[in-house]
């Protein structure tokens, strides 16, 4: 027989039971059972009505019983959860997904009541001892509510997303359960979040926009659902990071870094193929297809931008704005982000989470990484927004209205930053070759984002103190200068009576600029791609190969270690076995990490254009060309993209998601070799 256990307990199995009836009665109206009891889809019938008005009851009484401590109210649970099973059996025969989903989580919740788990108790006092003594009432609210609390967000979500997104039940009735549902969750959720508020954690101020911007939909139920599960999402995260499962969770990703990023990242990638294939995110109201869907995502999230279907036409506002977070979450990243909201929430990263966050930013000591992590966030905000403000004068003078045109800087601000180089018009940025403010704001953009974090903040750092700025500061800064130069030398020169024929001379200069910029990782065009020479796709693959520098928002082996490199080939021909820059001395494992970089790279490349050249019927240098960008992230296309079949779209995205990650860390996650101390005798091995 189930035990009603502890306060906590009681309350989480009246949080299951509430969930698991409020599905069932969901179901009752999405289950098509033309000819049984609970008739079509989105009808009601008499024994549906019954069935309703058995589960609006024994739901009471079950909540009653459990809130007065009384022993019968197990066993009561365990009837409701029953009937439940009983109810949807029958309809397994003529519509399977839905019954079969109602009875496994039925089964779920009862086995949860029948077999409980260890009580966790003893272990939340102890974390408990160790929190701010002035958030007593909050600890001790996360002890008795929180696991309830988190359990019905978790279940109006997944009710939000079936009534809104997937459309599953237009009947009102739907529409009423779930809303009363997410309005419960809301009275819930609101004393602990005003308790956060008072101490000083301003990150809750921002889950009241979503609230707020309820008062102007309140005729429009859809929208009022999206917003209130904005509203969901922030509060069950925010809810789950004060859990001390979560700190258990981080501790073990903090000791294998590489395998946090991939995880992440590949988190971020599901979420966003879930949001767009919902059909709110279609422009035809119909959802894309899941690869589809899946291949935007991982272009977005991995700030890519290469398209298999066309982002202004093929996708609604709604699909536009969750493209426009995936790649704004991605640019800033993951981990960083999420030091910055622990720092919001008042809390401390521990020893290994510091050191995680150390290596990815490439910096050392605990307070260099939190205001690092700071800066980050800060510094990408302001300069998106002041690129947003420049791109919307931009677009009003291409006479948009005041609306569109602020929409539209933003979003090309943001995809320039982050180098994702997803763009609302169909040509990219070809609307502004002739403009040569907009060219240069943009291009402004692309090189900000393509230096990196660290630089910026050393940047920062250097017109404040003078101080002199370290060895990667000053490679970072000029071979970057050099390659831009570069770019814009060769591409005029290869394109001057090719792509640019009949353009001024100052728009061929602003556009050998602006293309210079954005090879290298940002992936917008403001020409024709599609009449690119061989010459320029040759040069541009070199480039894309290159990317931007270490900890920027661009792809690629990164400047540094190319610079590594090529001054490692010099010391060999000098005689010298060491590696000196600036007057100052690289260590070994540095070298022999680029050449590790390096190497991985150019055979993932290899491997992938192989298999392009295997499955696609494409030119050869077009598939060339896909390759570098997709594995670069850098998102431009001489145009084979779209006319990828399955096989070569399933390619790519893998691809991409290595390239985002890192050749190095996902060697580092397939196999983690500890180094070995034995030595063996030299051998001689003629090379070259």
């Amino acid at each position: 027989m189930p035990q009603l256990g502890s306060v906590s307990e009681r309350r989480l199995n009246a949080a299951r039971l509430t969930g698991a009836n409020t599905v069932a009665a969901f179901a009752q109206i999405a289950v098509d059972m033309p000819e049984g009891y609970f008739g079509a889809a989105d009808t009601m019938t008499a024994w549906g009505a019954g069935f309703l008005g058995w589960l609006a009851v024994a739901t009471g009484v079950s909540l009653w019983g459990l809130w007065n401590n009384r022993e019968w109210a197990a066993v009561w649970m365990w009837l409701c959860l029953s009937v439940n099973i009983g109810a949807f059996v029958a309809p397994l025969v003529v519509s399977p997904v839905i019954p079969a989903l109602v009875i496994i989580w039925s089964l779920a919740m009862l086995a949860w009541m029948l077999f409980p788990t260890q009580s966790s108790s003893a272990y939340l006092r102890e974390r408990a001892a160790r929190f701010d003594p002035d958030e007593e009432w909050l600890d001790r609210w996360l002890r008795r509510s929180g696991p309830a609390v988190r359990h019905l967000l978790g279940i109006s979500l997944l009710l939000n997303i079936a009534v809104f997104g997937y459309r599953l039940s237009e009947e009102p009735v739907a529409f009423g359960l779930t809303l009363v549902l997410a309005l419960a969750t809301l009275v819930l959720s609101a004393g602990p979040l005003w308790q956060m508020l008072q101490k000083g954690r301003w990150v809750v101020a921002f889950l009241l926009t979503p609230l707020a911007m309820m008062a102007f939909f309140l005729g429009a139920p859809e929208v009022l659902l999206l917003l209130i599960s904005l509203f969901q999402l922030s509060t069950l995260l925010i809810f789950l990071m004060r859990a001390p499962i979560f700190d258990d969770i981080l501790d073990y990703f903090y000791a294998y870094p590489a395998l946090l990023v991939l995880v992440t990242f590949a988190s971020l990638t599901l979420l966003g193929t879930l949001l767009l294939s919902l059909p709110a995110a279609s422009a035809t109201g119909e959802p894309v297809a899941a690869l589809d869907a899946l291949f935007t995502a991982t272009s977005a999230s991995c700030i890519t931008g290469l398209i298999v279907l066309d982002t202004p036409t093929d996708y609604s506002l709604f699909g536009h704005v969750v493209i426009l977070i995936l790649f704004q979450l991605g640019g800033m990243g993951i981990l960083v982000l999420s030091t910055f909201a622990t720092l919001l929430l008042g809390s401390k990263l521990g020893l290994r989470a510091e050191q995680a966050v150390e290596e990815t930013l490439g910096m050392r000591g605990a307070e260099s990484t939190y205001r690092l992590a700071k800066f980050v966030v800060g510094s990408t905000l302001l300069i998106e927004a002041v690129g947003a403000i420049l791109l919307t004068f931009a677009f009003l003078r291409l006479e948009y209205p005041l609306g569109s045109a602020i929409w539209h800087g933003v979003f090309h601000a943001v995809s320039a930053f982050c180098h994702a180089g997803f763009a609302l018009h169909s040509e990219s940025m070809m609307i502004f070759e002739d403009d040569p403010f907009a060219l240069t704001t943009i291009t402004v953009l692309i090189v900000l984002g393509s230096i990196g974090f660290l630089a910026l903040a050393m940047a920062w750092q250097w017109t404040r103190t003078r101080r002199r700025v370290d060895v990667q500061f000053k490679i970072i800064v000029i071979t970057s200068g050099i390659l831009l130069v570069m770019g814009f030398v060769l591409f005029l020169l290869c394109e001057w009576n090719a792509s640019m024929a009949g353009m001024t001379l100052s728009e061929r200069l602003f556009n050998s600029l602006f293309q210079s910029a954005t090879l290298r990782s940002a992936g917008f065009n403001s020409v024709d791609t599609g009449l690119f020479t061989d010459a320029t796709l040759w040069f541009s693959i070199c480039f894309m190969v290159i990317g931007g520098a270490p900890g920027s928002t661009a792809g690629g082996i990164k400047v540094t270690t190319l610079i590594i490199l090529i001054l490692a080939v010099r010391g060999i021909a000098a005689g010298r076995p060491r590696v000196v820059v600036f007057n100052r001395e690289l260590s070994q494992s540095v070298v022999y990490r680029s050449a590790g970089i390096v190497i991985l790279y150019l055979l993932i490349f290899f491997v992938l254009f192989f298999l392009l050249l295997l499955t696609q019927p494409l030119p050869f240098e077009m598939l060339a060309f896909e390759a570098a960008s997709a594995l670069g992230t850098v998102g431009i296309s001489a145009g084979a993209t779209p006319h990828l079949n399955a096989v070569g779209k399933a390619l790519i995205i893998a691809v991409i998601f290595i390239g985002r990650v890192g050749p190095l860390a996902l060697a580092l996650v397939l196999g983690r070799g500890k180094p070995s101390r034995l030595r063996y005798p030299e051998a001689r091995v003629m090379v070259g």
